[in-house]
């Protein structure tokens, strides 16, 4: 018996283009997936974030008494090291603003965080940044190159009942005009200690108690350096991998998961006194859920409260918010977000990553 020949029946046109269309469709609906899943992770990484930037604060309201204060740009040509580590304090014309409600939408800080809670600096800046020769017991002297680095590299000693180092209530010598100034810190509160940008504060001996650092085990891809501020107030990051060759010397920011850098928002205070509270003309003192970009996008009805109202007449705000001595913010994915209104019509606040705390 002859075998016939077997005839296959090949695909067409119309049925390839479907199943291509079909992948497609379900590589896209993966890439969605996973795109979501990503981005569900960064939130979750930079809310575990702000958990340990609030414990190591509270750990500091526990040491001295009181919440950090709010570091800026003050000084127009205080060096390198010095950008954006000024005290702003909450009347300072730098916050901007003529009244009050205008003055707490500006005022927070990307320094303060690494500088208080981590300890970058040098002897002139915090008291601590200096390692002794294990041989002799002895810091170094200034003329070593390149400068040994503290170790462990990082720690604070008491900022002093300023806030600052003695910034305010003790600045050196021609500095009684720069008080609250990164320039007119003062650890050891003598009366002409070495200049801070000078290479002559290694020769300070300090002694004390070293706090903190409040951040265990930070990842060094976290930690950005500040160069400057764009025209429109946004600091402007660099990181370490980008080989920056002063990275060292720049002023420090702790970065979200984005590679934004995390503000620090503090409950107004009076004058230099960094326990007091500030009256409100509306009655009781006025509080972080007055700013409007610190107000989450969706408010739990049981949190739901009244404040003071946004450019879109919004007066939705959080007791949480209204309660809490500090506030971190991160602006999330989209690296941007809008300070005059709770919810904004691009939807630029929506991914906000806020966290309030006491």
């Amino acid at each position: 018996m002859q075998n016939r020949p077997r005839h296959f029946r090949a695909f067409t046109l119309t049925e390839l283009l479907v199943v291509i269309a079909i992948i497609v469709l379900l590589i896209g609906t993966l890439f969605v997936a996973i795109n979501a899943a990503s981005k569900r992770a960064q939130v979750a990484k930079t809310q575990f974030l702000m958990n340990s930037l609030s414990s190591g604060l509270a750990q500091f309201n526990t040491d001295f008494g009181y919440f950090p204060p709010v570091l800026g740009k003050r000084d127009p040509s205080p060096g390198t090291s010095g950008f954006g580590r000024d005290v702003v304090r909450y009347n300072d014309n730098v916050v901007g603003g003529g009244n009050d409600l205008a003055r707490q939408q500006n005022w927070s800080s990307y320094t303060t965080l690494a500088d208080f809670l981590l300890g970058y600096g040098h002897r002139g800046e915090d008291g601590y940044g200096v390692q002794r020769d294990p041989n002799t017991g002895q810091a170094f002297p200034s003329g070593t190159n390149p400068m040994p680095k503290e170790n462990p590299p990082f720690g604070i000693r008491s900022p002093g009942p300023d806030g600052c180092w003695g910034a305010i209530d003790a600045p050196p010598a021609g500095f009684a005009n720069f008080r609250g100034y990164y320039r007119a810190r003062n650890p050891m509160r003598v009366a002409a200690p070495p200049a801070v940008l000078s290479n002559l504060w290694n020769g300070q001996l300090f002694e004390g108690r070293v706090y903190g650092p409040y951040l265990d085990a930070m990842d060094e891809r976290l930690i950005g350096g500040l160069t400057g501020f764009a025209p429109d107030g946004r600091p402007q990051i660099v990181t370490n991998d980008q080989g920056v060759p002063n990275f060292d010397q720049l002023p420090k920011v702790i970065l979200d998961y984005w590679g934004n850098p995390i503000s620090y928002y503090r409950a107004p205070y009076g004058g230099d006194d960094l326990k007091s509270s500030v009256p409100s003309p509306a009655g009781g003192f006025l509080n972080l859920g007055d700013i409007f970009c610190l107000r989450e996008w969706e408010i739990d009805t049981a949190e739901q409260s009244l404040g003071a109202a946004d450019a879109s007449g919004d007066t939705s705000s959080s007791a949480a918010m209204k309660a809490a001595s500090f506030a971190l913010f991160s602006p999330g994915g989209d690296r941007n977000f809008d300070r005059t209104v709770r919810r904004d019509a691009n939807e630029l606040n929506k991914d906000n990553v806020i966290q309030a705390g006491k």
